[in-house]
């Protein structure tokens, strides 16, 4: 748990320093809110999971929470073929952003002369 926690504060202290925390909160809120939201999928997690504390119900709360991975995973249509098309055909990145806003760009070293 603090590893989550520890986490999850590096995520937000990142998106603080690059001033992009109002992206990130619409990324989440997205994810969470809508048609296509992730509350059913952990609504669903919780009850199958929960179910697994009742000594009688545990395999069959296991095999439906493998079942629910699978579907979850698989319910985007076609991640194994965008897997498979990403490794056979990665695009190629844009390089990195050195200059963070605020910050003066990065001057090259040079070497000491004695």
């Amino acid at each position: 748990m603090p590893y989550v926690l520890l986490l999850f504060g590096a995520v937000l202290f990142v998106s603080g320093i690059r001033g992009t925390n109002n992206d990130l909160w619409a990324l989440v809120k997205g994810d969470f809110t809508g048609n296509k939201s992730f509350l059913v999928w952990i609504a669903a997690l919780a009850i199958v999971g929960g179910a697994g504390y009742i000594k009688p119900l545990k395999g069959l709360s296991v095999a439906f929470m493998t079942l629910l991975l699978i579907v979850l995973f698989l319910s985007n249509k076609g991640v194994i073929a965008q897997l498979q098309g990403f490794v056979n055909n990665p695009t190629p990145g844009t390089p990195a952003n050195t200059n963070t806003p605020g910050l003066a760009p990065l001057q090259p070293l040079q070497a000491m002369t004695p």
